[in-house]
């Protein structure tokens, strides 16, 4: 599923990634005071990896922000998922 999408095609998967772990991070390590990361901490830091995500994974051939475009329609995140064409200017990136 991943291997042909939008975002795997155009290299930035990785972005994803960090987001994601960012996310996790953040909302799980407050739970073990072994972490040393309080809830103010890992709220900064799950907030930190999804701006991160939103603000970077991007169209290479008309600019336009993926993720941001996905808070404002869900339908979106469909075909970053599934199609390797961008969903607004359906540039190819096989």
């Amino acid at each position: 599923m991943f291997r042909n999408s939008v975002i795997s095609k155009t290299r930035q998967m990785w972005k994803l990634w960090v987001g994601i772990i960012a996310l996790v991070v953040g909302s799980i390590a407050p739970l073990f005071e072994q972490t040393g990361i309080d809830w103010t901490l890992g709220t900064i830091i799950a907030i930190a990896g999804y701006g991160f995500t939103v603000a970077f994974v991007s169209c290479p051939a008309c600019g336009q922000r993926w993720l941001f475009k996905a808070l404002l329609d869900a339908g979106i995140y469909g075909p970053l998922l599934r199609e390797s064409a961008c969903p607004a200017c359906e540039h190819g990136f096989d």
